[in-house]
């Protein structure tokens, strides 16, 4: 029986031994630095560039070129003229957005996302897009959570934890949206405010060294993405000389030739393909919506800290709703500005108060490329906000982190923040 289990499992056995081992003796060097390369990267908006550390540590690291980390979801796919990939690389802007985040990624997937570019953090900008929509009733989805969490991501958290009752939290919260989750009996010592051992601690290093070289030799794949196209070739058509009063005019002649076809003045392709076939079941169906109780709140709250440890002077922007789809779906409006004010405090009553808050202007012309997406004069406004803060010099935050967001009773309180 023994020999026949062999026969069977020992060429696998051997194999996995073989390849363990090529990764084991493989050199984790650090990528050297490529500007075209990073570019791309930049913009690459998949899972896999979303997970991957050598190429954010790559970017985020180079001396000669800034990119900017800019946090936020689907919205950076909204490619058109205005996005700020776009002005940046045309008119040779000081930085560059490195776009984290695309449809599903929430303040969950960034603070684990974070763990990885903790040090390229340190004492720099960043840019970090709220979108209410995020602070759903049940808050983030537990399929796109895992869609863009990594076992590095989870390394890195777990040798940095010190206790505290953010580090507690997040592993509480890695446990509930993972039950299956590898290291659990660490994750619930962290989530139990113990200490690891210091067999835990060789352990995690002994992991983590393993998954350096392994993305090493994996890793050097570029990601799907056309600088040169996508951003590139967009830019060309704008004017050389920057002016916010041309570009607002080539991005409403932009939007108007888009958004013939339909009652929202959104994108033509996007009502066709994801509303014109269910136009009539639309109506009023957002009616009894809010985003005030969710556990994105506390999920927020572990980006805010982890922001402050780093020293992290960040920009907060809060987007809008199409003013013409509020109406149609019947989404509450005084109900979403008591969530926007309600981000706001948490954010201004910690020492965030950088906050382009622009969610009353979904009624402007031609502001939202969708329903809940920035697109042409919505990405001006973003980029009047965002540019200075970037370019010009910014007086050092000073953060209090205050722990009861992280409680169950902030998530679900909906009454005047400044009573809480």
């Amino acid at each position: 029986m023994l020999k026949r289990l062999w026969l069977i499992l020992g060429p696998v056995f051997c194999a996995l031994i073989l390849v363990f081992s090529l990764i084991m003796l493989y050199p984790a060097k650090g990528l050297k630095h490529n500007y075209t390369a990073e570019k791309n990267d930049a913009v690459a908006l998949s899972p896999a560039s979303f997970k991957n550390t050598n190429r954010k540590v790559r970017s985020l690291s180079d001396k000669k070129h800034e990119f900017v980390p800019f946090f936020g979801s689907s919205e950076w796919k909204r490619f058109d003229s205005m996005h700020p990939s776009i002005l940046a690389e045309r008119y040779k802007r000081s930085y560059r957005p490195y776009l984290l985040g695309q449809k599903g990624t929430t303040s969950l997937s960034h603070y684990f996302g974070m763990q990885q570019i903790s040090r390229q953090l340190q004492g720099k900008k960043a840019v970090y897009v709220i979108s209410p929509q995020w602070f759903v009733k049940k808050g983030t989805n537990a399929a796109a959570f895992q869609q863009y969490f990594s076992s590095e991501q989870l390394v890195d958290f777990l040798l940095k934890q010190t206790g505290n009752a953010s580090d507690q939290y997040a592993a509480k919260r890695l446990l509930k949206i993972k039950p299956d989750i590898s290291m659990s009996s660490i994750v619930k010592k962290v989530a139990n405010g113990k200490k690891l051992s210091s067999f835990d601690r060789i352990r995690l290093r002994l992991t983590k060294t393993f998954l350096k070289k392994e993305e090493a030799l994996f890793g050097h794949f570029d990601f799907n993405s056309d600088y040169a196209h996508q951003v590139e070739k967009r830019g060309q058509k704008l004017p050389k000389a920057f002016s916010y009063k041309k570009l607002e005019q080539i991005a409403t002649h932009d939007a108007e030739m888009q958004t013939k076809s339909n009652p929202f003045a959104i994108k033509d392709s996007f009502y066709k393909k994801r509303i014109k076939g269910q136009y009539h079941k639309l109506k009023g169906f957002q009616k009894h919506l809010s985003y005030l109780k969710s556990p994105e709140y506390n999920d927020l709250q572990l980006s805010l800290t982890q922001l402050a440890a780093s020293k992290t002077n960040a920009i907060f922007v809060i987007p809008p709703v199409n003013s013409k789809w509020v109406k149609y779906t019947g989404l509450n409006q005084k109900l979403y500005q008591k969530t926007v004010q309600k981000i706001k405090y948490q954010l201004q009553s910690q020492g965030f108060t950088n906050i382009a808050d622009l969610s009353k202007d979904g009624h402007k012309p031609y502001f939202m490329q969708d329903t809940i997406h920035l697109g042409w004069n919505g990405w001006l406004a973003f980029d009047k906000a965002v540019r200075p803060f970037l370019t010009e010099k910014q007086k050092l935050p000073h953060y209090t982190i205050n722990d009861n967001f992280l409680s169950q009773k902030w998530a679900q309180y909906a009454g005047d923040p400044a009573k809480f």
